[in-house]
């Protein structure tokens, strides 16, 4: 690969910045694009709107993290955007590294592309489901379409926790004040992985001579209840409020039935062939991290 090259969309958000930091500590050039004209330290930084072609000269490799915010309540607008976000931008990298040097993608996806599955164990040769979600995502994948000989990787992430990000703030601030409790019936497979292991992972991914699908989750599945409990033992905090379903869908939509409700059993069984070790492969031991200091 081109001196350790690598270009990173979304270096700018929280995902995005620990990954550039943990590229630069293994030795890699790092690039980071953004919309807006930046200046930060060791990275070098490139323009570009998230549409049409992208400036690839002398990369070896990128990583795509773009994507709207999916967690919130899905009206047309945001459906828009959350296409646009995803779909569209995959399909302008794609004719940008089709006349590029660009050897690696890796990029976002979602383990939202296998739908609520119940009981049913997800490994990545699980088809995928129904719903919006699940189409949204296999309408991103499919919209990669690069040059023979590039490898590709899709990241099927699940919730990541991490301090800082969008789901443990608001998760952590809920249970802070007491009023934490499961969603539903709280039966639902829950996929989670945290910070650490995302971005080692992704790193991983990158180093090594792995194609397809990947999910980035932790190999421990936990049910939904099970992780409230795990959360509100380690903030010492009661869980006696549960979030029943029509509450949620009262207030969420679409995006409560298919991302809180929906029992999504996943397996990263790719990663765990390629031999990698998690830094955290429990909740509890992930809980124990983000509620020191």
């Amino acid at each position: 690969m081109r001196e350790k090259s690598v270009g990173v969309i979304g270096a700018s958000g929280w995902i995005g910045g620990y990954l550039c930091q943990a590229l630069l500590a293994k030795g890699w050039n790092v690039t980071g694009f953004s919309r807006s004209d930046r200046e930060d330290g060791e990275l070098s930084w490139r323009k570009w709107t998230g549409e049409g072609e992208i400036d690839l000269e002398g990369l070896g490799a990128v990583i795509n993290l773009a994507g709207e915010a999916i967690d919130q309540r899905w009206t047309d607008k945001r459906k828009i955007a959350f296409r646009k976000s995803r779909v569209d931008l995959s399909r302008d990298l794609s004719s940008s590294i089709a006349i590029s040097s660009v050897e690696v993608l890796l990029n976002a996806s979602a383990i939202g592309i296998y739908g609520d599955r119940g009981e049913e164990s997800l490994p990545e040769s699980a088809s995928a489901g129904e719903g919006y979600l699940a189409e949204l995502c296999r309408d991103w994948e499919y919209a990669v379409e690069v040059p023979e000989g590039v490898r590709t990787v899709f990241l099927r992430t699940g919730v990541v926790l991490g301090k800082g990000g969008r789901a443990w703030d608001k998760m952590s601030g809920i249970f802070k004040w007491g009023i934490g409790g499961k969603l539903g019936n709280g039966r639902q497979w829950m996929p989670w992985i945290h910070l650490n292991d995302e971005i080692d992972g992704i790193i991983s991914c990158l180093e090594k001579e792995v194609n397809g699908p990947v999910n980035l989750v932790a190999p421990e599945s936990v049910r939904n209840i099970d992780f409230t409990k795990a959360v509100g033992k380690a903030m010492k905090r009661p869980t006696p409020f549960p979030a029943p379903a029509f509450a949620l869908k009262l207030l969420l939509g679409d995006f409560a039935k298919e991302g809180l409700l929906a029992s999504t059993k996943v397996v990263p069984q790719v990663l765990l062939d390629a031999g990698y070790e998690f830094h955290f492969p429990t909740i509890e031991n992930a809980m124990a991290e983000l509620v020191s200091g």
